[in-house]
């Protein structure tokens, strides 16, 4: 397995804190269901949304907008992650190169961060 960046997220308090990984989300086939999933609530009420006015309005672009939402999830969620987090508080307080989400959280614990 390679390793990629992860940022890392606090609110401010010292054992309050997640890594957030680059690289692709498989989960991301189901857009909304993935951002359930990841505790994305504004993110999967704005897709459903998304979809709700595409199915109203063009019932043929649908699919299109379906198709798009999964490309975005899929690969740039940690994106879609990281603006989430930032409207609901968290700042980026470290970059850290690790192999899974809780290496770089150990990573950061212990004070090795780039």
């Amino acid at each position: 397995m390679e390793t990629q960046l992860f940022t890392v997220h606090s609110r401010g308090k010292p054992d309050e804190f997640l890594a957030i990984g680059d690289g692709r989300r498989p989960l991301g086939i189901l857009p909304p269901v993935w951002a359930i999933w990841r505790g994305l609530w504004i993110t999967a009420l704005a897709m459903v949304a998304l979809l709700v006015a595409t199915a109203a309005l063009h019932t043929a672009l649908t699919g299109t907008v379906w198709v798009g939402l999964i490309a975005i999830t899929v690969f740039d969620g940690a994106t879609l992650e990281r603006l989430e987090r930032r409207l609901r508080g968290w700042r980026e307080v470290a970059l850290v190169e690790a192999r899974t989400e809780e290496g770089a959280e150990e990573l950061y614990l212990t004070g090795q961060t780039a």
